[in-house]
């Protein structure tokens, strides 16, 4: 099924639509679930069959803050970020996200709440009676995000998909402040020459909705500069890719998130910045060492 983009929403009717939208789709959910093209049970048998659409609701809003907690940092004109959610029964499990079209010129400030609640709309849009992947984009324009709900389609379901919202790895509060601190640790050691360009790969390990540790694979310039002394990262960058991996971490199991980071340095200014602009995500076997937020490493 194709779905338009969302265009010029009613901020007063959104968020009641999006509560109505989804109570209809978990209507849908007291049905058994087939294996979503996997060959893999897309219901754990220690779940209820009935959603909570209150609870589906609940999550929806909380993954449009931490979306919105991503986005509110992209101020070029034209950005384009695109978030993919593995949607089961209510319960949504990010498995990608990619930007581009980065780096224009700057907008104007945008409105947070109209943005949260056109996404939580475009997710309730997407999720009905549907099992599977769904992608969620976003277009920046000069005084607000365009949002796009996508169909949703079929794929091999992700291990560590969620069948149910609000359970199974849910945001832990706190890890984004947490995450931040650990990442700057990281990035300290990241040199961006003055006016030059230099590409960052971080692994970030979670488990069972909790970030267990994170590592500076590699950083190479691409673009050399004109020298000098090196300009540290932008504090936003590193707010961005935090945001990022808390929106990764819900979820069953352990897995390695992989970020690929742009870090550029422009006329004069006294920090570099730069945004995510990939990522790619690893299933891994658990471990006992699993079992909380560790220190970085490099």
């Amino acid at each position: 099924m194709s779905l338009r983009p969302i265009r010029r929403l009613s901020m007063t009717r959104a968020l009641p639509a999006a509560v109505l939208l989804l109570t209809l789709t978990l209507g849908c959910a007291n049905t058994p679930m087939g294996t979503g093209g996997s060959g893999q049970e897309g219901m754990d048998p220690g779940q209820p069959a009935a959603t909570d659409p209150k609870a589906a609701s609940a999550e929806a809003g909380q993954v449009a803050e931490h979306v919105w907690a991503v986005a509110s940092g992209v101020h070029d004109v034209g950005s384009r970020l695109v978030f993919t959610f593995w949607s089961e029964r209510g319960a949504l499990t990010m498995t990608g996200y990619e930007a581009a079209q980065r780096g224009g010129r700057r907008g104007k400030p945008v409105n947070a709440n109209s943005t949260q609640r056109a996404v939580v709309l475009a997710l309730a849009t997407a999720m009905q009676g549907n099992t599977g992947e769904l992608q969620l984009t976003l277009r920046r324009g000069d005084t607000s995000w365009e949002v796009e709900p996508n169909a949703s389609f079929h794929s091999l379901r992700p291990t560590e998909a969620r069948t149910a919202p609000g359970r199974q790895g849910v945001f832990v509060l706190g890890q984004s402040t947490t995450v931040s601190a650990g990442l700057q640790q990281l990035l300290k050691s990241v040199e961006v020459p003055a006016d030059g360009t230099v590409w960052v790969d971080l692994n970030v390990r979670v488990h069972n909705g909790r970030v267990v540790d994170w590592k500076l694979e590699q950083w190479r310039p691409i673009r050399a500069g004109r020298g000098g002394k090196p300009r540290p990262v932008s504090p936003q960058v590193v707010r961005e890719a935090a945001n990022v991996v808390v929106l990764y971490a819900p979820g069953m199991g352990s897995r390695t998130v992989h970020l690929g980071l742009r870090l550029s340095h422009r006329d004069n200014e006294q920090v570099a910045s730069g945004w995510v602009e990939e990522t790619r995500v690893d299933r891994l076997p658990s471990t006992d060492g699993d079992r909380g937020l560790a220190t970085p490493t490099e």
